[in-house]
């Protein structure tokens, strides 16, 4: 499946390397509080974790522009808020899915902990950049 070039695909990449940006600045100093709260010196392991999550996300990145593509095909009447928040849910249970066989954690549980703060983040990100003072009108 071949994708033409507008300015909605534009738009689009760069909302989503925002959200990938602010997701995880977001989830790592989430982490590295959390962290260093108990005991300073354990601030490397929250900044190993950023590393890691930042590698998987930036993974999943090339899957957005055709979801989205796909999903206006689906579903033409949701927001494109919706189908961004639809789209981070799915995205986050593929990530932890994608950590699971990279760290040695028994399950998701385990995980959860140390990728709901990007998880949030996310969410948070999505809620911003597609928020109603930021409404901007797509081509149809």
């Amino acid at each position: 499946m071949t994708l033409p070039y507008t300015t909605a695909n534009y738009s689009t990449i760069t909302r989503t390397f925002v959200l990938w940006l602010l997701s995880n600045v977001g989830g790592t100093l989430w982490l590295l509080l959390d962290f260093a709260y108990e005991r300073l010196n354990d601030y490397p392991i929250a900044l190993m974790v950023g590393l890691t999550a930042a590698l998987i996300s930036l993974a999943i990145v090339p899957l957005v522009v055709p979801f989205f593509a796909l999903m206006s095909r689906l579903q033409t009447d949701w927001s494109r808020r919706t189908v961004a928040l639809t789209g981070i849910v799915l995205f986050f249970l593929l990530a932890n899915h994608l950590l699971l066989g990279l760290i040695p954690l028994e399950s998701v549980t385990d995980l959860l902990p140390f990728s709901l703060p990007y998880g949030i983040a996310a969410v948070l990100g999505v809620l911003w950049l597609y928020g109603p003072a930021r409404h901007v009108a797509t081509p149809r």
